[in-house]
């Protein structure tokens, strides 16, 4: 099952970089994560219910969801946002995916997960990879306070990702994700209060809308459902490792999509990435019992 919820989640993260550059038409940065969040979550809710499943987790796991959606959705989202504005969309995504580093690293304190000469491989050709596309971006270097907030967006989503596996919550995964967005929006609000000024609306921009409307969808109820399957099933490490492929389906679209330009080193990290993912996935199974904790994470 996990082989065919991956590339959902791939290509709906991915393509969510250069989509979130055409809803900015319609609407600004922080205005569109209100839009997004709590209608994604909501959506998520009535689909939980629909299935069966009791709209209000139980109550022994509303401390663990308030937990991890501060950082697989508010926090992440904060910092995303102030990094792909100081950044820009195409190379954001490499320097948000140092995630599996931090989540490698805090499994093995929180979560007791071994890495194995395999993983730390992994681990250091995805590293290899980030270094490369941050060594070519003239902004990372011009703009440490950006390249700053979006390795916090990093942290937190790993962060995120491993309290989730540790906490095991059980109940109905996807509304467990419902909550966890809802409540992540709340800090968002927040924030958007500070920077309301600069907030605009231009509902005539129909691409904008689209955009917008993939952003919702697919890029929140679409992979948020994937994602938290993807984590019940492997390890924290590992899938972490999994979402490498984020960044080159967003940092691909976004060349095409927003004209960026594309050289050979670019191919080379490519290239070092798809090497770390295969490393990291070929010959594991699925988790059993004792991983049977879920998860979150979102654009």
């Amino acid at each position: 099952m996990t082989r065919f919820l991956l590339p959902c989640v791939w290509i709906a993260w991915g393509l969510s970089y250069p989509l979130m550059s055409w809803s900015l038409e319609a609407v600004d940065l922080f205005s569109g994560r209100l839009i997004i969040m709590p209608t994604s979550g909501l959506i998520l809710l009535a689909l939980g219910v629909w299935k069966g499943a009791p709209a209000l987790p139980d109550r022994r796991l509303w401390g663990q969801i308030a937990l991890t959606g501060l950082f697989n959705m508010g926090l992440f989202q904060i910092f995303l946002i102030a990094g792909i504005a100081t950044l820009g969309p195409s190379r954001t995504p490499i320097i948000i995916y140092t995630m599996p580093a931090w989540s490698a690293l805090l499994a093995v304190f929180l979560l007791k997960e071994r890495i194995t000469l395999r993983i730390a491989l992994s681990l250091a050709l995805s590293l290899a990879a980030v270094g490369i596309i941050i060594s070519q971006e003239t902004a990372a270097r011009t703009a440490p306070v950006g390249t700053l907030l979006t390795l916090l967006a990093a942290i937190s989503f790993g962060i995120g990702t491993v309290l989730t596996k540790r906490m095991a919550m059980s109940g109905d995964t996807t509304i467990n994700a419902a909550w966890q967005i809802l409540l992540g929006s709340l800090p968002v609000v927040i924030v958007w209060l500070v920077f309301s000024r600069g907030a605009y609306f231009r509902p005539e921009h129909v691409r904008g809308l689209v955009a917008l409307a993939w952003l919702i969808l697919v890029s929140n109820v679409l992979a948020y459902a994937c994602w938290f399957r993807i984590i019940r099933a492997l390890p924290a490490a590992v899938a972490g490792l999994t979402t490498l492929v984020v960044p080159c389906v967003g940092f691909g679209s976004s060349a095409l999509m927003t004209a960026a330009k594309v050289s050979w080193l670019d191919g080379v990290a490519l290239a070092l990435i798809i090497a770390a993912v295969t490393l990291a996935l070929v010959g594991r199974e699925p988790s059993k019992a004792k991983d049977s904790g879920q998860g979150a994470l979102t654009t």
